[in-house]
């Protein structure tokens, strides 16, 4: 009997341990299809906005109390990657955060706020081509000035990964280098929204994320700037606020060296070997210029692959061309060649072409190594001195955050620092004499203060009594004296003194 008793408690706690774990897991799935419903439901939503035709109407109220907002927008570039240079775009990752003064948004939190009501920046981007993800949301920050009337912070932060457009000057290229910006836009105008650089916070890039480092040299730096509008151009009697976030990447010259200009350069000095063909055999003599030629030819289709459809020439355009020109030159030497009857003048026709030759060759890769080195050089110092003046910046915000914490940790000790109590005036009688005991016969200079908690330290003060025979001691007219002030000495701070229950008190009598 005993042991089918435990058998059925046993089956009993095991049923309400299942029971248990079963509801538990109920409740689990329960909140996770919540939140699912939830996420959904902000899905359809901003598909719902994405997916308004131009005829929908969208209207959105200004705000109520007419005040011009200055919104602060700070900036950490997560990765950038997948430089085109044909195309003129570039992807990224940002963390966008835009900050603004919101009396409504006091005393209230986040989740308290229908922020579709509320009043927005309505920040969007300029020069943004494609979407990948983006995730938006709110987040309010109490001012940490201890003020009771203190306008709380409200936060608009974007997190998105999307493709660029951008606008690269490519004179320059190989050697040069490209801003890659981001532009910022809102569809208020200037005289209700401006977009300030928010100075409790610095911009941020990473450059170990930093996806095009084989054709690229990524700086660490953004630059963060206004914008005026220009309205010749745009033709619109408003103006908008515009911001623009901008860091800057170098061009890594060395693979167009290796396998575009070095290839032109051997494909010039090779057609100097037309001169070992006899000048009275044109024929081979131009088969073999005019071969280089259309080898030359067609390295400037591979160089205007990787351009884009430009108007102007580039710096590895021109010397490219130039290999041309210099192989059309090496063609209409060898058809002159030919002319000569005389076999000793047209020697001396090809020595001479040979050298004038060879000197405009070598004047020409001077001249262009020297324009190349100028070119990195100056791009060089524009970019250090842009990352210097980022780096003045940020210790610049970073002096500034140190100071409002000192200020902040001063209040606060302000705070807890208990008041100094004044004591009240107190009536101070004078000792009897009594009999010197002391070795050296100075008298007695205790005083006792009546009303006062015992032991209490005062300042030692002393009258001194002559102790001549001939003179006789005058005794005072009143046995006591008033005290006119009492005032501590220094500040009152933890001590020994403190711990032991002593105070040190100035008496002046």
């Amino acid at each position: 009997m005993f042991s089918m008793d435990s058998k059925k408690r046993q089956q009993q706690q095991q049923q309400q341990q299942e029971e248990l774990t079963a509801t538990a897991t109920s409740e689990t799935n329960c909140k996770e299809i919540i939140a699912g419903l939830g996420r959904v439901e902000e899905t359809l939503k901003l598909i719902e906005i994405n997916g308004r035709s131009s005829d929908a109407e969208v209207r959105y109220e200004p705000r109520a109390d007419g005040q011009k907002i200055y919104a602060r927008v700070r900036c950490n570039v997560i990765q950038v990657g997948d430089i085109d240079t044909v195309k003129q775009e570039f992807k990224a990752e940002i963390f966008l955060g835009v900050t603004w003064k919101e009396p409504n948004a006091k005393g209230k939190k986040v989740e308290e706020i229908d922020w579709n009501e509320q009043w927005q920046p309505r920040v969007y981007f300029f020069n943004l081509v494609s979407t990948d993800k983006i995730q938006t949301f709110h987040s309010i920050f109490e001012p940490d000035d201890g003020g009771t009337n203190s306008v709380p912070d409200v936060q608009l932060g974007i997190r998105m990964k999307a493709t660029f457009k951008c606008d690269m000057n490519l004179r320059d290229f190989p050697f040069d280098y490209q801003p890659l910006t981001i532009k910022l836009m809102s569809d208020w105008s200037l005289s209700q929204v401006e977009f300030v650089k928010d100075m409790n916070i610095k911009d941020s890039i990473r450059v170990d994320t930093f996806t095009g480092s084989h054709e690229w040299h990524l700086h660490k730096h953004v630059h963060a700037q206004q914008v005026k509008e220009d309205k010749a151009k745009t033709g619109s009697h408003r103006e908008y606020p515009i911001y623009h976030l901008t860091t800057h990447v170098q061009r890594k010259s060395a693979y167009y060296l290796w396998n575009i200009a070095l290839i032109v350069l051997l494909i010039v000095v090779l057609s100097f070997t037309s001169f070992a063909v006899s000048p009275d055999e044109p024929a081979d003599r131009l088969s073999v210029t005019l071969t280089l030629l259309l080898t030359a030819v067609a390295f400037k289709f591979v160089v205007s692959q990787s351009l884009p459809t430009i108007s102007y020439l580039t710096m590895l355009d021109k010397y490219v061309i130039f290999g041309l020109v210099f192989q059309c030159l090496m063609v209409g030497q060898n058809a002159l060649a030919s002319i000569f009857s005389r076999e000793q003048d047209a020697a001396l026709f090809d020595l001479i072409s040979l050298g004038a030759l060879a000197v405009i060759i070598i004047i020409a890769q001077i001249v262009f190594m020297i324009i190349a080195l100028v070119k990195k050089r100056s791009a060089g110092r524009n970019l250090e001195s842009k990352t210097k003046q980022y780096e003045e910046l940020c210790e610049l915000i970073n002096r500034n955050w140190q100071l409002r914490q000192e200020s902040l940790k001063k209040r606060e000790a302000a705070t807890e620092e208990p008041e100094e109590v004044k004591p009240e005036p107190m009536e101070i009688e004078e000792p009897k004499e009594e009999p010197n005991s002391s070795q050296n016969g100075n008298p007695d200079t205790s005083i006792a203060i009546e009303g006062a908690a015992q032991p209490i330290k005062t300042s030692k003060k002393s009258w001194r009594r002559s102790r001549s025979g001939s003179e006789k001691k005058e005794k005072p007219e009143k046995n006591k004296v008033e005290l006119l002030s009492i005032k501590p000495i220094g500040d009152i701070y933890p001590s020994d003194d403190m711990e032991a229950g002593y105070v040190d008190y100035d008496a002046t009598l």
